[in-house]
C-alpha cells in the first residue's frame, strides 16, 4: 500500500483519530495543571522608584547639561545599588537571611536611557518579605550615595507596599497550558501516525490494486450475520405458509 496521503486521506485519518488527539491534549494539560498546583514554586514582584536629580537652590533652573550630567549618573548608580557593600547592609537589616549573591540574583535594577528615574524589583517566593528588601535597598542607597558621591541626589518616588492579592510573575501559568497544549497536540498527531504506518490492513479498493497491481472489477458489499439470519427467517416462513 501506498503510505502517502492526500487532503482527504489525511482528513478522514484525523477524523478516525479524533479522540487520540483530545486525549492527548487533555492528558497533557492535566498533567501541567498538577505541576503548576502542587510542585511548582510561586515567584512574586515588587518594585520601587527612585529619582536622581541633582541639588540645585530653590528657584533656579536646572540646564540640559545638568540634566544629561544626572542620565549620565544612572548606571552609575544602578552599579552602586547592587554593590556587595549595599548589599551586605540590606542582608543585616534582614537577619542575614539572605547572601549577598543570593540578593544579587533576586534583584533587577532598569532604567530608560532618557528618563532620570531608576526602577528596584526583587523577585522572591514570599511576597512581604520582597517588599521589606525592596524598601531595605533604596533607605541604604540614599543614606549611602551622599558619603560616595558627595551629594544628596537621590529622592523616592514610591515605596514598595505589600498587596496580598497581587498574582505571581512565575510560573506564566496561561503560557505553560498554551505549551502543554501544542505538546498534547503533536504527541497525539505524532501517535496518529505511527497508527498508520503500523496498519497494514486493506481498507478500499485502491489498497487492494495498489497491493496487487491489478484493477478491481467488482465489489461484494459485507454481509453482515444478523441480516442472514433475518433473510432465511423469511423465506422459512413463506415457506410454511405456502404449504
Amino acid at each position: 500500500m501506498e503510505e502517502s496521503l492526500n487532503l482527504k486521506q489525511l482528513r478522514n485519518l484525523i477524523q478516525k483519530n479524533k479522540w487520540v488527539l483530545i486525549a492527548s491534549t487533555g492528558i497533557s494539560i492535566l498533567l501541567m495543571l498538577i505541576y503548576i498546583t502542587f510542585f511548582s514554586t510561586s515567584i512574586y514582584r515588587s518594585s520601587t522608584e527612585v529619582l536622581i536629580n541633582q541639588s540645585v537652590p530653590e528657584n533656579a533652573q536646572m540646564k540640559s547639561q545638568d540634566v544629561q550630567a544626572n542620565l549620565q549618573l544612572v548606571n552609575t548608580y544602578a552599579s552602586i545599588m547592587k554593590s556587595p557593600g549595599l548589599l551586605e547592609q540590606v542582608s543585616k537589616k534582614i537577619n542575614n537571611k539572605y547572601t549577598v549573591k543570593e540578593l544579587t540574583d533576586m534583584i533587577k535594577i532598569n532604567s530608560t536611557s532618557d528618563s532620570q528615574v531608576i526602577t528596584i524589583s526583587v523577585e522572591g517566593e514570599d511576597p512581604k518579605e520582597i517588599v521589606t528588601i525592596a524598601n531595605s535597598i533604596v533607605q541604604s542607597f540614599k543614606g549611602e550615595i551622599p558619603k560616595i558621591m558627595q551629594i544628596d541626589n537621590v529622592y523616592i518616588l514610591a515605596k514598595a507596599t505589600f498587596d496580598k492579592d497581587a498574582p505571581a510573575v512565575k510560573p506564566s501559568k496561561g503560557l505553560l497550558l498554551m505549551v502543554a497544549a501544542a505538546l498534547g497536540v503533536i504527541i497525539g498527531i505524532i501517535i496518529m501516525f505511527i497508527r498508520h504506518l503500523l496498519d497494514n490492513s486493506i481498507k478500499t479498493a485502491d489498497d487492494v490494486e495498489a497491493l496487487l497491481n491489478l484493477p478491481v472489477l467488482t465489489i461484494i458489499s459485507e454481509i453482515k450475520e444478523e441480516s442472514v439470519f433475518t433473510k432465511n427467517k423469511r423465506s422459512g416462513s413463506r415457506r410454511k405458509r405456502g404449504r
